[in-house]
């Protein structure tokens, strides 16, 4: 696993904890490990690491469980007591690494190693190392903040260290923090190192004062040369340096030994932790086998007297338990009975064939948790305050029990219990023992949900078979009329598109009567009487006239804008030629739409359909509405032509009439998959909520009596899943409609 960068060690909560039961109590400790969501074991390994963000609220709580409102004074007594010498449950590893680190300046040079070992979130740099002073620089990582407490706790621990070797504390002073804004805490320290000692100094003392004395007394009494008292003088000086040196080696000699006997005692604590970790690990590893056999076995029968037997069978031959036990909830009688028992010894045979107790708190442990729902642990029977049928324990000789509650949907109906001749229980046999009553749980619910199935799959029987030859004449029946439907339908359809029909050609009659009784007859006439009017015109214009008649001709010529007026006939005329194109267009998208080929399918490009049914709605859609066009790249689409063109006129005609004035129609197409996507949207004022569901229904329509039959959605629907494709409405009141129709590529048989 990648550390995490916010991590703080647990060597801080290996001092919180017992530091709050010393001043507060063993309750405090428990609020502790409740609020770090681990046990004990756990928060005082100082190999485990928590998030800075719990460590904050962890510290908040101490605090509080202290009743301390100085945060400052609060984590200096804290801390103060973590730099203590301690036994060695409660003593890092750290603590003991510090103690053989031989002077003040070198503990202080290793500062950076020692601080990554407990803060991953931040980092401390050695800026400036004298002999008895140092500067240290602490950065948080970007992205988090520097907690106040941290840097109490650093000063804390800077101050302290001189006392590993009984020097006063080290001044600290702060010249910037974290925790008030700054980027990083600069700390300044300065500190005394140790001196020789007196081992040193008193023989080496001893040794000058006799050389002197000496040297005074031969030099006063004249009785030799002067370099006599000074040899003399310099003898006992240097045996009181060499006795003093030595003693002072033999001094630091104990110590290195106590250091070496201390290390050792850590190798030793650090290997039985190890041991501890792998059995705890075998035990885990044996439990997990143990669950996964069993639920293979109770999850390959669903006889719920084997289902009971293997799981007690596994608690005992599996997990080694003495005894295991299940008791049935009689809620109606208010017993609590005896029901399957396995043992793991002769011991067992002692238990009375009929066990039975009432349902209440006060008679049994079995009882109790059958009434309470909670877990039952009692490691101590002889002694223990908890209500338990005294004779059934002496007659088995048991030490410790656990019971565990049994539920089924939620509802207790049983208890699960263990017991144990000679070890107590622990946390990881209630949990063990709590999979065991889950797995039993899920296997017996299983196992009476089949039986409630096949119970009233024998009784659905006989009314099956009965309405099974009541549905064969109702279907008999519902076919024919099926086939009558459909010819209904097929009429109505062609009902709705003649009548869409002659609507469409009422509104274009006004626009078909002229340019076809006009522009029909007269345009290849007029084309040619003007061809011959202005060879005419030429023809008048060079006949030679006086100057006065032409000057006339010429003023009356530019009056009458003949130059203008021949200009623009071209053009006039081609205006009058695209009426008539317009005119056969339209004549041709009537027709095609009148064309009753059913059941012809072809290849139809839906963007020319489209554009037909725009042009057979021009009448309600010119000068007011604008109709913005969104092609995709879309294929054929494998279809009924005349049928799809009547979708696409009745939703285009529903959105012009929606838009009450000026307004827009969008139109979108694209390929999604194997499926065409046609989308109109309108401008309108949308279709309310209540209404929105019904649109596609026969028959429903909000338009005023007479003005429309409401069969044109209800067709367009029928038309669209006939092709095995699917149309939609979505709507919001004020903001228009769209309209989504998905046809398949290809035909779908």
């Amino acid at each position: 696993m990648i550390p995490a960068p916010d991590e703080v060690n647990c060597i801080f909560t290996k001092v919180l904890i017992p530091f709050v039961e010393r001043e507060v109590g063993t309750e405090a400790g428990v609020a502790i490990c409740r609020a770090a969501g681990r046990p004990r074991e756990w928060l005082m390994a100082d190999h485990n690491w928590i998030p800075l963000s719990l460590a904050n609220e962890l510290m908040r709580l101490g605090q509080e469980l202290m009743g301390e409102t100085n945060e400052e004074r609060w984590v200096r007594r804290y801390w103060d007591y973590g730099m203590d010498w301690k036994p060695r449950e409660e003593r890092s590893y750290l603590g003991t690494y510090t103690m053989g680190i031989g002077d003040p300046r070198s503990l202080y040079a290793r500062q950076d190693i020692f601080h990554k070992q407990v803060h991953r979130w931040a980092r401390l740099e050695v800026l400036e190392i004298g002999r008895t002073h140092a500067t240290f620089r602490r950065s948080p990582l970007p992205g988090y903040p520097m907690p106040r407490w941290t840097c109490t706790w650093l000063k804390v621990t800077f101050e302290r260290f001189p006392t590993n070797w009984g020097l006063p504390r080290a001044q600290i002073t702060e010249t910037k923090c974290a925790a008030e804004g700054a980027d990083a805490c600069v700390l300044e320290v300065s500190w005394r190192n140790p001196s020789l000692g007196p081992w040193f100094w008193v023989p080496t003392g001893v040794g000058l004062a006799t050389a002197a004395i000496l040297s005074t007394a031969l030099a006063v009494g004249g009785m030799a040369p002067w370099m006599v008292p000074a040899i003399v003088g310099v003898t006992p000086a240097l045996t009181g340096v060499v006795v003093g040196y030595g003693l002072r080696e033999r001094q630091r000699r104990q110590h290195t030994q106590r250091l070496l006997d201390l290390q050792g005692e850590e190798v030793i604590y650090s290997n039985n932790e190890l041991e501890k970790k792998f059995r705890e690990l075998e035990t885990k590893i044996e439990q997990l086998s143990l669950l996964i056999d069993l639920s293979a076995t109770v999850n390959a029968t669903l006889d719920p007297q084997k289902i009971y037997e293997q799981g007690l069978a596994r608690l005992v031959h599996g997990m080694r338990y003495q005894a295991a036990y299940y008791f049935v909830v009689d809620r109606p009688h208010g017993v609590v009975r005896g029901h399957k028992v396995v043992a793991g010894d002769h011991r067992a045979d002692g238990l009375p064939d009929r066990l039975e107790y009432p349902l209440d708190t006060e008679h049994s442990a079995v009882g109790k948790v059958a009434v309470t729902g909670v877990p039952l642990v009692i490691n101590d029977l002889a002694s223990t305050t908890e209500p338990i049928n005294r004779g059934t324990v002496d007659a088995l000789g048991n030490r410790a029990l656990l019971a565990m509650p049994f539920r089924v949907k939620n509802q207790i109906v049983g208890v699960l219990g263990v017991s144990s001749w000679d070890a107590p229980f622990t946390e990881g046999d209630m949990e063990v023992v709590a999979a065991v009553a889950n797995h039993i749980a899920l296997a017996l619910d299983r196992a009476e949900s089949f039986q409630t199935i096949e119970e009233l799959s024998r009784g659905l029987e006989d009314k099956v078979r009965v309405r099974t030859e009541e549905l064969r004449a109702a279907n008999d029946e519902l076919a024919a009329a099926y086939r009558d439907l459909q010819t209904t339908q097929m009429q109505l359809i062609q009902r709705e598109k003649m009548a869409s029909v002659g609507q469409l050609v009422a509104g274009v009659a006004h626009e078909l009567n002229n340019p076809i009784g006009f522009v029909s007859s007269n345009v290849a006439t007029l084309e040619e009487f003007v061809r011959r009017l202005r060879a005419m015109l030429e023809v008048y214009r060079m006949v030679p006239l006086s100057s006065v008649d032409k000057k006339r001709v010429d003023d009356e010529w530019v009056s009458l804008k003949i130059d203008y007026a021949l200009k623009y006939l071209d053009s006039m005329i081609l205006g009058i030629k695209e009426g008539t194109e317009r005119t056969r267009k339209i004549v041709r998208d009537l027709r095609v739409f009148a064309r009753s080929d059913e059941d012809v399918w072809q290849p139809v490009d839906l963007h020319e359909e489209i554009e037909s049914s725009l042009t057979l709605l021009n009448h309600l859609l010119k000068d007011r509405v604008t109709v913005h066009r969104r092609f995709g790249d879309l294929p054929s689409v494998e279809c009924v032509r005349s049928q799809i063109d009547q979708v696409f006129l009745n939703l285009l005609a529903n959105a012009a009439q929606a838009i009450a004035g000026q307004g827009e129609i969008t139109i979108e197409t694209r390929q999604e998959d194997d499926a065409a996507v046609v989308t109109i949207a309108d401008s309108g004022a949308g279709i309310p909520a209540d209404v929105l569901g019904r649109i596609f229904d026969p028959f429903f329509t909000t338009k005023p009596v007479g003005e429309g039959t409401g069969l044109g959605l209800s067709i367009s629907y029928e038309i669209v899943k006939k092709h095995r494709g699917e149309v939609t409405a979505e709507s919001r009141p004020g903001a228009g409609a769209v309209f989504t129709v998905r046809l398949p590529l290809t035909r779908v048989a």
